[in-house]
């Protein structure tokens, strides 16, 4: 790295933390501050917290009223998304750990971040395999079978643009890379229930998935089973695990408010 280089990022990384700084001064102060209280609060020059405040109030996470500037819509949004996330693992854990010990494999919670999926639970096979995932990855939506069961019910115009931002990268010689049998992926499982990662993502493992809903129908996070090529076949996959991981996503879904009198799933 160039010095040039370093001092960018450490004027990066100043700027994050400042602008955290605002955050908490504002969530601190359960009010409206003006730029010079901001400034007062947080001890900096009031120019430089104009500047910070135009580019928190760019992005949504502070919102401008009249002189005085509150918590914007968008730290709202984050704050839910990660109370939505708490409680589809408070819920969903005793299901998962259900469905490991009735299937003997690897079980995941997961959940759509910027059109990737974050895994953000996961509880072991009582057997020998051990998984390369983790509670935080991010991995690929499009061939994972937790991400194709939430990509079959997102609407079509948001999977398209989480494929022109993510591409479709392929993992293995199994991986999906067109568009086109994408979207007829998808429309399988939405036919079915379930998703099935045949050895897409990762080489040896193949996986079965559904996705789980939210009270007013909304794609809330998915569930998936993983496992060996050798332990899961795909007519285990179809015939034993596709109904098993369905059923239990449903139970979680209503756990979580869904109820198959109100708001179709993903509509």
């Amino acid at each position: 790295m160039t010095e040039a280089e370093g001092r960018l990022a450490r004027d990066s990384v100043q700027s994050v933390g400042r602008a955290a700084g605002l955050l908490r001064a504002l969530g601190d102060a359960g009010r409206p501050l003006s730029a010079g209280e901001l400034a007062a609060a947080v001890g900096l020059p009031r120019p430089t917290v104009y500047r910070l405040l135009q580019t928190l109030c760019a992005e949504g996470l502070v919102a401008q009223n009249g002189r005085s500037f509150v918590i914007g819509s968008g730290v709202l949004w984050l704050a839910a998304r990660r109370l939505e996330q708490l409680e589809l693992r408070t819920v969903g854990r005793p299901v998962l750990a259900e469905l490991r010990d009735r299937t003997g494999e690897t079980v995941h919670l997961g959940v759509l971040e910027g059109g990737r999926v974050v895994y953000v639970e996961k509880l072991e096979s009582p057997g020998p395999l051990r998984m390369a995932s983790m509670v935080g990855r991010i991995v690929p939506a499009h061939s994972t079978a937790l991400g194709k069961a939430m990509l079959a019910h997102l609407p079509q115009e948001q999977v398209e643009q989480i494929v022109r931002q993510h591409g479709l990268v392929r993992r293995t010689p199994n991986t999906i890379t067109e568009a086109s049998r994408l979207f007829q992926e998808l429309a399988t499982v939405r036919s079915r229930g379930f998703s099935i990662d045949n050895v897409e993502n990762e080489e040896g493992i193949r996986c079965v998935g559904a996705a789980i809903f939210d009270h007013r129908g909304r794609v809330a996070g998915a569930l998936s089973v993983s496992g060996s090529v050798s332990s899961i076949s795909l007519e285990r996959a179809r015939r034993e695990l596709g109904p098993l991981v369905r059923e239990a996503a449903q139970r979680i879904s209503q756990a979580m408010g869904w109820s198959s009198r109100g708001p179709r799933p993903g509509g």
